[in-house]
């Protein structure tokens, strides 16, 4: 069993439960922490009592998370052979993702490689924090570009996610839920300022998803995209379901071909007409798309040829105060034309 936790603090927010049964049942498991959570400026300057954050009061904070992450798991059962902890950028796995930054996805493929999971815990796609769903979009290009089996994936959403009946639900007793609950308040940085919220994720059952497989939209999504068998893509944005302003938001897309190569993009919506789609690696136009909106939708289409997978997300082009996403990223579906026609 491995573990994805984008921060310190999700493996026992969200799979303490899961930890616990799997460890007492003799599984193997190992947790993947990915970032140090050091980019917590409001917390730690309450804490501290500074208002300055500079690189050696961050670094000292992430080193304090890590360190309650370790604290966390032991509770859990785990020893320090069983994590890893990374300490890639907190709040910059989606730069990361654009960039296509090849160190996350190449420590992802050797963990993978490694450890050969058969139940892999990950974050969801569609969760708000926009460490959470890029790190899922990361891992599927890492497993895609592996190739062999793959494991049964999971996921866990913990900013936003709503509960779904496909939910695959593991019903904790009371003493797990004790045990998660001390997991959790490990954290006692988080305790600080947040600790009803955090401790009240020790609730009676833990919920996961049988993660979609990737060409398959979630309906509900107000962003949906279908790529066409010319090599098209047709995004949909419904305002009612957006619930805001279109201005200042931006489509951010990545594209995996049947080779394993990547093309990663994003265009500004900042009105009607042609835009310029952005080769986000390359740095350079990738050439235009049209951009139609009527009171109830924005219609946006590109060429961004035939594609094995894709995934589109509508958001700020940097995390605001508040960090969150108003929506996760998106599957685009793998679609022909007469399929995109009928929808």
């Amino acid at each position: 069993m491995l573990v994805i936790a984008p921060h310190p603090d999700d493996e026992a927010i969200a799979t303490s439960g899961v930890l616990q049964v799997a460890h007492a049942a003799g599984a193997a498991c190992r947790v993947l922490v990915i970032t140090d959570g050091d980019n917590n400026p409001w917390p730690q300057r309450w804490i501290e009592k500074r208002w300055h954050i500079g690189a050696d009061a961050r670094a000292r904070w992430g080193a304090g998370r890590r360190a309650e992450a370790m604290a966390a798991l032991r509770v859990l059962g785990l020893h320090a052979d069983d994590v890893r902890c990374f300490g890639f950028p907190d709040l910059g796995l989606t730069d990361l993702l654009m960039n296509a930054d090849i160190g996350l996805e190449t420590a992802l493929a050797g963990q993978l490689d490694e450890f050969r999971p058969t139940c892999l815990f990950l974050p969801a796609l569609d969760d708000r924090h926009p460490d959470h769903s890029a790190l899922h979009v990361l891992l599927r290009l890492a497993l895609r570009k592996r190739g062999g089996p793959t494991p049964q994936l999971y996921t866990f959403g913990v900013h936003g996610e709503t509960a779904a009946a496909d939910d695959v639900v593991l019903t904790l007793s009371e003493s797990q839920r004790e045990i998660k609950r001390a997991a959790i308040m490990s954290h006692t940085t988080q305790m600080r300022l947040s600790r009803r919220r955090f401790v009240a994720y020790a609730r009676a059952i833990e919920p996961f998803r049988m993660a979609a497989t990737p060409g398959v939209a979630d309906p509900q999504h107000p962003v949906q995209a279908t790529v066409r068998a010319d090599g098209t893509m047709q995004v949909r944005i419904d305002h009612a379901r957006w619930g805001r302003g279109m201005r200042g938001q931006m489509l951010f897309g990545v594209v995996q071909y049947a080779q394993g190569e990547t093309r990663r993009w994003r265009v500004m919506l900042s009105g009607g007409g042609l835009a310029d789609v952005l080769d986000t690696v390359a740095r350079g136009s990738a050439g235009p798309a049209r951009v139609a909106r009527s009171a109830g939708e924005t219609d946006i289409s590109l060429t961004i040829g035939s594609a094995a997978a894709c995934w589109i997300k509508l958001a700020r082009p940097q995390p605001g105060l508040f960090v969150l996403d108003r929506c996760g990223w998106q599957t685009a579906a793998i679609s022909d034309t007469r399929s995109w026609e009928r929808n």
